[in-house]
């Protein structure tokens, strides 16, 4: 059964760090708290894209995990993501059997906690051995993952994911009807791969989520039910006018809230930045630090000026008063 928070904003939640690249729980708290009272989002993404998830360490994960899910901030759901430790360096894959179980095993500690669901990444990390398909591949480690929790599982086909991996239509219907395998987010805005697809399932218990909002209209007409994206994090308010506008027939409304959306990605720097010092000015705390890796897979935005800063805030606070009313 789809989950009732696969709807409307999935907040994909920033990593709060410490300078020199620690988790820093305190300011994961301030994070989560800011989220859970804006009264806007149906759930919280933990180790998100936007939360550097290739670059948490297995420790990391049960650390962010323990942190977000003790909070119960505003009885938010916790997606959890649990997917083995990789740093997405493809001349480097780890040991497939640890890495699959490290997914299972975080899974599982997930679910201990209170989570309300896991999100996996597509497995890239484990390659097909000789005479496998990739099919194949994917199959197994959803069914293995889904044979070890009881809670909902997500796939997460995220920006960046090996064309080799990325889901077909044949490949989603199947992947569907595994038991407690309840959707997944695509990180596209390409509308003719988000109709494909949503339409493929539309006769499945399994709920597509939009994983660019820029395209999130284009995805509800086909069958998403909710969206992550950074605005879920950063505007909520004006994504989920996109969806009830979009449910109510005003359609003229719905595509103001869409533009709307798509000028602050548009205009958007560094919006992790941006989130961290915006959220402190209003008195929930956190360094505006992100984890730098050395990888050269792992990049990281330039810092904002404060000019840059006021300007953008202007400009999202002028979008977010259209919508004080919801």
């Amino acid at each position: 059964m789809i989950p009732k928070f696969v709807r409307g904003s999935i907040a994909p939640v920033f990593t709060a760090f410490h300078e020199d690249g620690r988790l820093d729980d305190e300011g994961q708290r301030s994070i989560l708290s800011w989220l859970a009272g804006t009264k806007a989002i149906s759930a919280f993404f933990v180790r998100s894209g936007m939360g550097q998830m290739f670059s948490f360490s297995y420790d990391d994960v049960r650390q962010i995990a323990k942190t977000a899910c003790g909070l119960r901030a505003g009885n938010v759901p916790v997606l959890m993501g649990c997917s083995g430790i990789w740093d997405r360096d493809h001349d480097k894959y780890p040991d497939p059997q640890v890495y699959m179980q490290q997914a299972v095993d975080l899974s599982k500690y997930a679910e201990d906690l209170g989570a309300g669901g896991v999100v996996h990444t597509l497995p890239e990390a484990i390659q097909p051995k000789s005479g496998q398909k990739i099919d194949d591949v994917i199959m197994k480690y959803f069914e293995t993952i889904c044979a070890a929790v009881k809670l909902p599982v997500f796939i997460y086909q995220s920006p960046g994911t090996d064309e080799r991996y990325i889901l077909s239509i044949e490949l989603v219907r199947r992947l569907a009807d595994i038991p407690n395998l309840a959707g997944m987010k695509a990180s596209t805005n390409d509308a003719h791969y988000i109709f494909n697809i949503t339409y493929a399932v539309r006769d499945k218990d399994f709920g597509f989520i939009s994983g660019a909002e820029t395209a999130f209209l284009a995805g509800l007409i086909s069958g998403s039910r909710a969206v992550i994206g950074q605005g879920a994090s950063v505007n909520p308010r004006i994504l989920n006018a996109i969806q009830t506008r979009y449910e109510k027939g005003d359609i003229k409304g719905a595509c103001e809230a869409q533009w709307s959306t798509n000028l602050l990605v548009l205009r958007s720097k560094n919006t992790t930045e941006f989130f961290k010092r915006y959220i402190s000015e209003k008195g929930y705390k956190v360094k505006p630090c992100a984890r730098v890796t050395g990888s050269p897979y792992s990049t990281t935005s330039a810092r904002l000026s404060q000019e840059e800063y006021d300007t953008y805030k202007d400009l999202l606070e002028s979008e977010l008063e259209k919508y004080a009313s919801g």
